[in-house]
């Protein structure tokens, strides 16, 4: 894979390289998203080891079927749903989702030095929202990503993800409210 010193590739040709069984391709792309998606389901899983097994998985089946990769998809969308769909699996298979302050450690919600009971309030009850609001949530408010960008990630609509963000911060305010 030729790499230009200024830019990183384009998914498009980071796509195109991993179906042609490049695994420098194959390595950039994934240190391209693992930070983004470790961040992303840490906060929903609040376990790192289960959260790098989960990431490890999808890297896997993403090389396992590479030759039916489409470098026209978003390479992006594609893992934040594969993403999601584990996180989902998972959470069903390990029903008892108590969390306790241990196990959250050192992961914080972000790195705004506000009051830490504020932020535990607002991290249970952004738990309490359902998968889709919360997924929607957590990629606009803690990754940053716009919702032209969101609506891709999860494959749906701009104005569907306008309408989860306002029920989510409804509930929200319901929740933080009591």
């Amino acid at each position: 894979m030729l790499k230009n010193k200024d830019s990183e590739p384009a998914d498009e040709d980071l796509v195109e390289a991993i179906r042609n069984d490049d695994r420098e391709a194959f390595k950039q792309l994934y240190y391209k998203y693992h930070k983004m998606l470790f961040r992303f389901a840490l906060y929903r899983l609040h376990s790192s080891q289960t959260v790098s097994d989960l990431i490890q998985d999808i890297f896997l089946r993403l090389w396992l079927k590479r030759d039916r990769l489409n470098p026209s998809k978003s390479i992006k969308a594609y893992l934040y749903k594969s993403l999601s769909n584990s996180i989902i699996n998972h959470s069903k298979l390990h029903s008892s989702q108590t969390t306790s302050l241990e196990n959250i450690g050192d992961h914080k919600i972000s790195n705004d030095e506000s009051d830490p009971d504020l932020k535990m309030d607002v991290q249970n009850a952004v738990n309490q929202l359902p998968e889709k609001l919360r997924i929607v949530y957590l990629l606009s408010r803690m990754e940053g990503y716009k919702y032209y960008e969101i609506a891709e990630i999860c494959e749906i609509s701009i104005k569907a993800v306008e309408k989860r963000m306002s029920k989510a911060f409804e509930i929200l305010r319901k929740i933080l409210n009591k």
